[in-house]
C-alpha cells in the first residue's frame, strides 16, 4: 500500500468517517486495481488510484446526508478538495475525479485513462468477481485474508449504499444505483446490479 505522506493523510481521514466495511471494501478495490494495471502493463500512479480508491464512497456517508448530488460527484469532490490540500496538479485531480465520478457508469470507464479503468473493473472484481481469471487463487486469497468481507457483506453494502442515496433518487437514474433502491424498496430488477451481485459466489 501506497505509504507517502498523502497517502496517509488520506487513510487517517478516512478513517475517521467510513466504517470498516467500506475501508476494507476500498483497500480491496485498490489491490485488484494494481493487479489488473500490472497485468494489463498500464501505467498509473498508485497513489492517486489509492486515494480514489479510498474516496470512492465517502459521498453515501452521513456526511452528505443532505445533498442532492450523485454520490459519485460528492465523493469525486471530496477527493479533489483532498488532492488541491495537498499540492497535487490540476491533472492529477483530473484524473481522481473522472475515476470516481465514472466508475457507477456502464460503458464509458473502460474507455477512458487507466486510472478510471482500473478503478471501475476492480469495483467490479470486489464486488461480483468480475476478472478473476486475472489473479491467482492464492493472491485472491491473500487479498481477502488482509482485508475480508465481512459477514453478510452484500446486504451490508446493499444497504449501506441505499441509505447514502434514499434521499436523493433522482441522483441514482441511468447508474447501477437506481437497481440499489429499487432493491431497498423491495423491487429485485431481473439482471440488474443487485440480483447479479447477490447470485455472486465470489468468494462466498
Amino acid at each position: 500500500m501506497p505509504d507517502g505522506t498523502t497517502a496517509r493523510a488520506a487513510s487517517d481521514l478516512m478513517r475517521d468517517h467510513q466504517p470498516d466495511l467500506l475501508l476494507n471494501a476500498a483497500c480491496r478495490t485498490f489491490v485488484f486495481a494494481s493487479l489488473l494495471g500490472h497485468s494489463r502493463a498500464l501505467r498509473f500512479d498508485p497513489e492517486l488510484l489509492f486515494i480514489a480508491a479510498l474516496f470512492l464512497r465517502i459521498g453515501i456517508t452521513r456526511l452528505y446526508a443532505e445533498s442532492q448530488q450523485r454520490f459519485e460527484v460528492d465523493s469525486a469532490d471530496a477527493a479533489a478538495q483532498f488532492l488541491r490540500g495537498h499540492g497535487r496538479t490540476w491533472e492529477d485531480i483530473g484524473q481522481v475525479w473522472d475515476a470516481i465520478a465514472l466508475h457507477t457508469t456502464p460503458g464509458i470507464a473502460q474507455h477512458k485513462a487507466p486510472l478510471t479503468a482500473l478503478l471501475c473493473a476492480a469495483v467490479e472484481t470486489d464486488l461480483t468477481g468480475a476478472h478473476c481469471e486475472c489473479f491467482s487463487p492464492t493472491a485472491q486469497a491473500h487479498v481477502l485474508a488482509a482485508y475480508p468481507r465481512e459477514a453478510g457483506f452484500k446486504f451490508k453494502f446493499l444497504h449501506a449504499m441505499a441509505l447514502g442515496q434514499v434521499h436523493r433518487p433522482q441522483s441514482t437514474v441511468g447508474t447501477a444505483n437506481a437497481d440499489v433502491l429499487a432493491f431497498y424498496t423491495h423491487r429485485l430488477n431481473a439482471g440488474g446490479f443487485c440480483e447479479r451481485l447477490l447470485a455472486s459466489t465470489w468468494p462466498y
